[in-house]
């Protein structure tokens, strides 16, 4: 029966189990590698150029040349010594570097020098090896370089050039600790002398080429011209000085300045109370206007009633006389008459009059206002106050104006005399550097004409017999770390690259097929002759009695055929199954081990069945089963289609029990020519009366190409797949091929599955 399909959290998931399967899957491949990459480091270290080192130190004191300074500088500026040595260390190593003390070695021992390889010993030393073989990677380079320059990608190069390239890759320049002031040389090449002799040259160079890069040539000559400059401008600023002082007229402007601040806050005082003053005199002003305003000019001194109203009576009069008028123009004019309107109206008019006038008259007797004149004296007075109220502001003003005018001259004169004190200062103190640097140009220049330096050679270059390359444990554990980490490398992308089939998870994976059962890889794998030994064999054999041996599929995978013959002949509930009882087992290459497959299957169906069992070998091109139940056919399924008699005559009994053998027989011509469809559908269908299971044996699908429409014939067919030989893409065409067909494809036999890492290992993972 098909294994159930993993689940799919389980697809997904990489557990260590399935990396500890891809390591031992491939241990052969990583055992190979790392032996390849182990012997290759050992051959690399026997074949590589020995290189030895010369080495030696020089001390740095911190002296004349961390305080000299450059003669184009207009002013300088003494570093103190703490604070340079750093940058005095560095500056030191990089003139050993530099291509001018490179250039300078070259030229003194020539360039066949530094780039010939001569072996000579050091002293007290023995010879050094002479390397038999040329250096492999030295060539290879060599080379490269003349291919890139014939083709133009790398422009030729002088021996000059070469041996000034050798000379920086050689040599190794550092200092020991951050806190030392020990410059430390190494220099490689073939030989200890070789290396001796041109570090020697390179510190000899060195200390005379560092005298002339750190002197500094006419300093002394622009330093006392610098002095005497700087003390002409020095002379003219103090003159300037002492001109503007004088020009001030006071002998302490700070002083003068504070007084002139003080009167000038004195003056805004007196200018605000003045303003106030003024405010009150306005205000009072604009009261007395308005009480004046409110004053009339006139008063009443005393007032008589009781005299007649001379106006009214004669209005009265005349009042009566209207109104005569009118009652003689009533009896002469109608009342709508002009006349009589224009009577109406004066009347009316006279009326109004009258009303107006008072009916008795009082007299009046008047005087000047007093109060009124009193008033305007005030106002006259407060004017006067006012204006002279407005001639102090301006005054004072005026005042206040001078005064800050008198404060920015001051200011500007303050001005000019601190500029010209800085100037001073400043010219002074380029005086004092420059007086300074003039006695340090003398010492330098004393100092220069001796040749003394403050580098001293504490270990001068040194010839060493043992080579410093190739380091033979160093890469050795290299190789090693190297074969380790590539063997792992080529494992994974082996698995990577590995494209068959492993396990049933990969089966449904990869062919969307069940597995039927997987078969495990053995040695001895096939149904054999198999001597059970017991008590009474035992007495058998010590009787010298023969025994005739059983046939048995061997005990590492009966158990896995009997599962599948179980399966196939039972369902779950028990009972026997009413499935396929013809199956065809094939595979997609030749190799596959079908017909072992096949010839065990039918062992073990032999058993589970209630019925016989027929084992036919349709691999007819290459048949094989004769020889497994060692049987020797004159004719079989090959001569089916010229036998009158039918089957039955060419069924051959097998050594194990309810098992027959139908064997392939003799193929005359082609194996196509033997295959007639009808008459193998006729005698399949007359083998299933006779017969309980029918196993029929056929020959691989890209071999040969009726095996198609063979298996097609059969109830079921068993495709056969030996893991980890033929690649998932080769028998998925196979697959497609019988369900073109119309094959009844019941799944897939896994034979010769491998477990690569070890039961106790696998079961504690």
């Amino acid at each position: 029966m098909p294994e159930p399909p993993a689940d799919a959290a389980d697809q997904r998931r990489t557990s260590l189990r399935d990396l500890c399967c891809i390591l031992f899957r491939h241990k052969s491949r990583m055992f190979l590698f790392f032996v390849i990459a182990i012997l290759g480091c050992i051959a690399l270290t026997l074949r590589a150029k020995r290189v030895y080192q010369s080495d030696a130190k020089l001390l740095v004191r911190l002296g004349r040349e961390s305080v000299s300074l450059d003669p184009t500088a207009t002013t300088g500026q003494i570093v103190p010594i703490t604070k340079s040595r750093e940058s005095e260390i560095q500056t030191e190593l990089e003139i050993l570097r530099s291509r001018r003390i490179a250039q300078k070695v070259v030229e003194a021992l020539g360039p066949a020098m530094i780039l010939g390889d001569a072996n000579e010993p050091a002293p007290g030393a023995e010879p050094a090896p002479q390397d038999e073989a040329p250096d492999a990677v030295a060539k290879a380079k060599n080379w490269a370089r003349n291919l890139l320059a014939q083709i133009g990608l790398r422009p030729p190069m002088s021996d000059v050039d070469k041996a000034i390239q050798t000379l920086n890759k050689s040599m190794t320049a550092l200092t020991e600790k951050d806190t030392s002031n020990i410059i430390t040389l190494y220099y490689e090449a073939g030989s200890p002398v070789q290396a001796q002799k041109i570090l020697t040259e390179l510190i000899r160079v060195y200390l005379n080429e560092r005298v002339a890069v750190h002197s500094m040539t006419g300093s002394y000559k622009f330093f006392s011209e610098q002095c005497s400059l700087l003390q002409k401008q020095l002379a003219g600023l103090e003159q300037q000085l002492k001109t503007m002082v004088s020009s001030a007229g006071t002998s302490s402007i700070e002083e003068e300045l504070r007084v002139t601040m003080e009167r000038i806050g004195t003056i805004e005082q007196e200018i605000d109370r003045a303003e106030s003053s003024k405010a009150s005199s306005q205000a009072r002003i604009q009261n007395l206007k308005e009480t004046l305003a409110s004053l009339p000019a006139t008063i009443v001194t005393s007032t008589t009633t009781g005299f007649p109203n001379v106006a009214a009576d004669a209005m009265r009069e005349r009042l009566y006389e209207l109104q005569l008028r009118q009652q003689d123009l009533a009896s002469k004019y109608s009342e709508d008459s002009r006349q009589m309107q224009e009577i109406r109206r004066q009347i009316a008019e006279a009326q109004d009059l009258l009303a107006k006038e008072e009916p008795l008259r009082a007299q009046t007797t008047t005087a000047v206002n007093v109060a009124r004149q009193e008033t305007e004296h005030s106002l006259l007075a407060e004017q006067a106050n006012f204006t002279a109220r407005e001639g102090e502001i301006a005054n004072l003003k005026k005042k206040l104006a001078d005064a800050r005018a008198r404060v920015t001259g001051l200011n500007e004169t303050a001005t000019q005399i601190r500029r010209l004190r800085r100037e001073i200062e400043i010219q002074e103190a380029n005086y004092r550097k420059y007086a300074d640097n003039l006695e340090q140009a003398r010492i330098d220049q004393a100092l220069d004409a001796e040749r003394i330096s403050n580098i001293a050679v504490v270990q001068p270059a040194t010839a060493s017999s043992q080579p410093v390359r190739p380091n033979g444990p160093m890469q050795l554990l290299l190789g090693i770390l190297f074969g380790c980490f590539g063997s792992v490398v080529l494992a994974f992308a082996c698995e990577y690259l590995d494209h068959t089939i492993r396990t049933p998870r990969e089966v449904v994976q990869k062919l969307r097929l069940p597995t039927l059962a997987y078969v495990p890889y053995a040695r001895s794998a096939v149904v054999r002759p198999v001597r059970r030994r017991s008590r009474r064999n035992l007495h058998l054999l010590a009787s010298a009695v023969p025994e005739q041996a059983s046939w048995d599929i061997p005990a590492l995978v009966r158990g896995h055929y009997q599962a599948l013959a179980h399966n196939l002949a039972y369902g779950p509930d028990g009972f026997a199954r009413a499935g396929p009882r013809v199956l065809a087992l094939v595979g997609s290459n030749r190799g596959e081990g079908v017909s072992e497959v096949a010839a065990n299957l039918a062992a073990a169906l032999s058993r589970e069945a209630d019925g016989p069992v027929l084992l036919v070998d349709a691999n007819l091109p290459n048949p094989s089963l004769h020889r497994i139940f060692d049987v020797q056919p004159s004719s079989g399924w090959a001569n089916l289609p010229g036998n009158s008699d039918g089957c039955a005559a060419l069924v051959l009994p097998s050594p194990v029990e309810n098992l027959s053998l139908l064997p392939a027989g003799t193929l005359s011509g082609d194996s196509l020519e033997a295959f007639k469809p009808a008459e193998w559908a006729a005698a399949i269908k007359k083998l299933k009366k006779e017969y309980r299971y029918v196993v029929v044996d056929l020959p691989a699908i890209n071999e040969v190409k009726w095996t198609v429409r063979a298996a097609s014939l059969c109830d079921g067919v068993g495709l056969v797949v030996e893991a980890e030989r033929s690649r998932w893409e080769a028998i998925l065409e196979a697959k497609q091929q019988l369900l073109m067909s119309h094959a009844n494809v019941l799944g897939v036999i896994l034979n010769k599955r491998r477990f690569p890492v070890p039961k106790w290992l696998y079961e504690n993972l």
